[in-house]
C-alpha cells in the first residue's frame, strides 16, 4: 500500500471512531410510551389491597420515528392501569414489568391457563398449556414480532407481571419472510389431536407468497407454512370450528383463507403447505380489503373490518383509492362439504382507517358489542350486533375539535371489571364521569393513541352502550 492510500485509511478510520463516540447507543426508557401498537391485558384476584381485583395491561412500543437504536429501540411493557397516574396529573406509569426488543412491533396477543372467574371467555385462554411450570404459577406469555429485526418473541410473563427473555424467547425469521405483524395463537384438543400454536403474519414477503409462521408452544419450534400467494395481514382461531382465518396484506384481490391447525402440514418440495381454502375478497365483496377479525361469542359469526375502494378506478389504473372503512359480517355455519358458508349477512360503515376490532365481553343471553378503531379518522366505534349498527361514534372532542383519543387511535385491549373499580376522573372537560354502577355490569376498553404515546381508558354499562364516557389517559412520550 502506497502512502496516499495509508493516509486515507488511517482518516477513515478515525472519523469512523469519532463517529461511534458521536453517536453512541441509545436505549428508550423503560418508563413511557413510544408509538404503542399492540395491548393485551388480564386480570388478577382480589386481594386486602385489591378488593376489587386488578389488571395487567402489556403494552408493544414500536420506536416508529427510530429515535432509539433499532436492534433495541422497542419495548414490551406491563402496566398497572389503576395505579398509574393520568396524564394531567403528570403521567407516571406503574411498570410491573418490562424489556427491550427489535424496533416496528406489532400485534400482541396474550396466552395464560385459564380465564378468571367473571370472564369465562376471556380470550388468553390455553388449557393446553396449563399445567407448563410458568402456567401453573399463575403466569403465561406475550407474544409479538420485530419487523425491522424480522425477530419473534416468546416472552416469560410472572404471575406479578415481570417479564424474563431466556434462551428460547427470541426466534429469527428467515430473509424471505419479511414484516411479521400479526399474532394469533390456537389451542384446541378435539378426536385425539391437542393443538397449541401461534400464528404470524407477514405483510411482504418474497415472490409475494402468502407465508404464516407456525410457533409450536409445546416444543418451541418455529414452521414456516405457505397459504398460496398474496402477504398475510393478520389471523383469528375459532375455537368452535377448529378454523384459523387468515386476512391479506394485498390491496387488491388478494386472497382470504382458512384451516384447520390441527390437521398435519403436507411437505412439498421443502415447503410446508396446510390444507386451505379460500378465495379472492372481492368475491365476498367487491371494493373492499380485508384487515382485522374479530369472532361472536358462540363463533358462529366471523366480524370483518373492511377498507372500501373504488373499484373501476383500481380496475382501470391499478391504483388504491380508499373511500372508507366498514364492518362486515360473515356466517360460518357449516355447509355440505363441511366448511363455513362464508355468506356475507351485512355491511355496515364505520369510519376511515385500518385500525382493529374486538369483541367485548361475552354476557349470557345478551348481544355482543364489538369496539373498532379507525386511526386515519382518530376515532372509536361501537357496534351492536343485535341492532346490526354503530350505536355510538367517538371522534372529535367538543371543546377542541381534535381527535378526542388522541391521534391515530389502533390498538385495543379489553375487559370485564367490578364497579367498585371505575375511575374517579380527573376533573378537566376532555373525560366524563364513568357509567358503571354498583349491581350492574362494568366493562373497560383500552385504545392507544399511535401517535401521542398514551393509552385511553373508556368504561361503559354494555346495556347502556352509547353511554361510553373517557375517564382517564395513562402514560406519556419522551
Amino acid at each position: 500500500m502506497t502512502r496516499f492510500p495509508k493516509i486515507i485509511a488511517l482518516l477513515a478510520f478515525g472519523l469512523a471512531a469519532g463517529c461511534r463516540d458521536s453517536y453512541p447507543t441509545v436505549q428508550p426508557p423503560l418508563e413511557i410510551l413510544y408509538f404503542p401498537v399492540g395491548l393485551a391485558v388480564r386480570q388478577l384476584p382480589p386481594t386486602p389491597a385489591t378488593p376489587f381485583g386488578s389488571s395487567q395491561l402489556a403494552v408493544v412500543n414500536s420506536n416508529f420515528d427510530l429515535r432509539y437504536d433499532e436492534p433495541s429501540g422497542g419495548t414490551l411493557l406491563v402496566i398497572d392501569p389503576d395505579q398509574s397516574q393520568d396524564t394531567q396529573r403528570g403521567g407516571q406509569m406503574k411498570v410491573l414489568g418490562s424489556l427491550r426488543a427489535g424496533s416496528f412491533g406489532g400485534e400482541l396477543t396474550m396466552i395464560d391457563g385459564g380465564c378468571p372467574a367473571g370472564w369465562p371467555d376471556c380470550p388468553s385462554r390455553c388449557a393446553e398449556l396449563a399445567t407448563a411450570p410458568a402456567f401453573a404459577e399463575g403466569g403465561g406469555n406475550l407474544i409479538f414480532a420485530s419487523r425491522s429485526a424480522r425477530t419473534l418473541y416468546r416472552v416469560s410473563m410472572g404471575a406479578d407481571g415481570s417479564l424474563a427473555c431466556g434462551n428460547t424467547c427470541q426466534s429469527l425469521l428467515p430473509v424471505d419472510r419479511l414484516d411479521p405483524y400479526g399474532i394469533s395463537f390456537a389451542c384446541s384438543s378435539k378426536g385425539g389431536s391437542t393443538a397449541a400454536y401461534a400464528f404470524v403474519s407477514h405483510l411482504v414477503a418474497a415472490n409475494n407468497l402468502g407465508w404464516l409462521t407456525r410457533l409450536d408452544l409445546r416444543s418451541n419450534d418455529v414452521v414456516g407454512m405457505i397459504l398460496g400467494f398474496d402477504g398475510t395481514y393478520t389471523s383469528i382461531f375459532n375455537r368452535s370450528n377448529d378454523l384459523v382465518f387468515v386476512s391479506s396484506s394485498v390491496t387488491v384481490n388478494a386472497q382470504f383463507r382458512w384451516f384447520n391447525p390441527l390437521i398435519d402440514l403436507t411437505d412439498f418440495d421443502g415447503f410446508a403447505l396446510p390444507e386451505y381454502a379460500g378465495t379472492a375478497f372481492t368475491n365476498f365483496l367487491p371494493g373492499a380489503v380485508a384487515r382485522d377479525m374479530a369472532l361472536s361469542s358462540n363463533g358462529r359469526f366471523l366480524y370483518v373490518t373492511v377498507q372500501l375502494y373504488d373499484l373501476a378506478l383500481a380496475a382501470q389504473t391499478g391504483q388504491f383509492f380508499t373511500l372508507g372503512g366498514a364492518l362486515a359480517v360473515f356466517d360460518l355455519f357449516e355447509n355440505s362439504l363441511a366448511g363455513p358458508r362464508m355468506a356475507l349477512l351485512g355491511v355496515e360503515r364505520t369510519c376511515l382507517g385500518a385500525g382493529q376490532i374486538r369483541r367485548l365481553p361475552a354476557r349470557p343471553n345478551k348481544p355482543d358489542l364489538f369496539a373498532i378503531t379507525c386511526d386515519v379518522e382518530g376515532a372509536l366505534a361501537i357496534y351492536d350486533a343485535d341492532a346490526r349498527r354503530v350505536v355510538r361514534y367517538i371522534g372529535q372532542s367538543p371543546s377542541t375539535g381534535l381527535p378526542a383519543l388522541g391521534l391515530q387511535p389502533f390498538g385495543i385491549a379489553v375487559e370485564p371489571i367490578d364497579p367498585g373499580r371505575a375511575t374517579i376522573p380527573v376533573l378537566d372537560d376532555a373525560y366524563q364521569v364513568s357509567p358503571c354502577s354498583p349491581g350492574r355490569d362494568c366493562q373497560r376498553i383500552y385504545v392507544a393513541s399511535f401517535m401521542q404515546n398514551w393509552v385511553n381508558i373508556l368504561e361503559l354499562d354494555p346495556d347502556r352502550p352509547s353511554e361510553i364516557a373517557l375517564v382517564k389517559r395513562i402514560g406519556r412520550g419522551p
